[in-house]
């Protein structure tokens, strides 16, 4: 059933409320996770792609999951996620923490936040990457790059392109802390010819983690090709090849005001516009539009506490035509009611 809901910000602060977030929000469905899938209980924690790629002769769409590795799933019927989630085995992990692991890097996992098909049949990966203390949760965490040549079935050791502008510590405060940057979401933006990473980084302007973006005008989004935004334009420095540090982050001005993480961002052709939800610090889940993928309105609230008591967080956007375009209707998955760590995968249908 489709219902309206009331659409709040969650700061209450000067500016203009956006006229065009989404029109409806159905109530929640509750996908089922089988006993013996791999992270059972555990999904969604991360950025999900899914799409058509020019090798699948079939129509079939390639899902890649990331939660502290990713797993490859080819031969979907359909992009949405409670058709194929079931179907996940141990055998598609790709990349993560037991693959190839660098000291300092990626020993603590890495995931992907955007696969994307490049010339040649050729597989571009932006990942999530974690080092970790031993004994320790906290992680020190930045944003690399991987490629593969053979459809997905091996990849390129990670080169890190987005990190922080200081070191990881000797040791952490192990509270939970975050250190560095990332959580993030990678879209090509064919307007400005570039790569876009929106990520969560600490930013001094917003005095917190908030959403802040970099931009590669490299076909491949290669390392040391990327620049953080300064406020005004890509200026800043992603990550410099002898230090492996980056500019201080600058949060993305309007969304300022919601401080969060783990940003989903689709292009709907109905409306001309980039859509980007992301939850914020107090697991409600935000929606922004911007018309060039740079300038973003302000956001305002979808998912709050009283449609999700127990808070709602990693959010997803996918369509008919898998996480990169949408039409008038797609379908808002997040994770919910989470209790150490386990937590319920849900949808949601949207319409504009």
């Amino acid at each position: 059933m489709i219902c309206l809901v009331a659409l709040v910000s969650c700061h209450k602060g000067p500016g203009p409320v956006p006229a065009d977030p989404p029109s409806a929000v159905s109530d929640r469905v509750v996908v089922s996770q089988a006993a013996g899938i791999p992270r059972r209980g555990y999904w969604l924690d991360g950025k999900i792609s899914v799409s058509r790629l020019s090798w699948d002769r079939d129509g079939s769409f390639t899902t890649f999951w990331s939660s502290d590795a990713s797993l490859m799933q080819g031969g979907c019927e359909t992009p949405w996620l409670e058709n194929n989630l079931n179907r996940l085995s141990s055998g598609m992990e790709v990349i993560g923490k037991s693959v190839s692991p660098q000291s300092g890097f990626t020993d603590g996992g890495q995931w992907f936040i955007g696969v994307h098909e490049l010339d040649g049949e050729k597989l571009v990966g932006f990942f999530h990457a974690e080092s970790h203390w031993k004994g320790q949760s906290c992680a020190y965490k930045s944003i690399g790059v991987a490629y593969s040549t053979d459809h997905g079935k091996s990849w390129t050791p990670g080169e890190k392109i987005l990190s922080g502008d200081e070191p990881k510590p000797a040791t952490s405060a192990n509270d939970g802390r975050s250190y560095g940057l990332g959580d993030g979401c990678v879209v090509w933006n064919s307007a400005r010819g570039s790569w876009i990473c929106y990520y969560s980084g600490y930013c001094p302007d917003g005095y917190d983690f908030c959403i802040s973006m970099a931009e590669s005008k490299d076909p491949e989004g290669k390392a040391g090709t990327w620049k953080k935004w300064d406020g005004t334009a890509f200026t800043a420095e992603g990550c410099h090849p002898e230090t492996g540090l980056g500019a201080a982050n600058t949060a993305i001005r309007p969304l300022r005001e919601v401080h969060g993480g783990n940003p989903s961002v689709m292009y709907n052709t109905a409306s001309g516009k980039w859509m980007m939800v992301y939850h914020s610090w107090t697991s409600c889940i935000v929606y922004s539009t911007s018309t060039d993928g740079i300038v973003w309105s302000k956001p305002v609230t979808i998912i709050d506490k009283s449609m999700e008591k127990g808070g709602a967080m990693y959010p997803n956007l996918i369509s008919e035509n898998g996480d990169l375009v949408s039409g008038e209707t797609l379908r808002l998955y997040y994770s919910a009611d989470m209790v150490n760590g386990i937590r319920k995968l849900c949808y949601r249908n949207l319409s504009l």
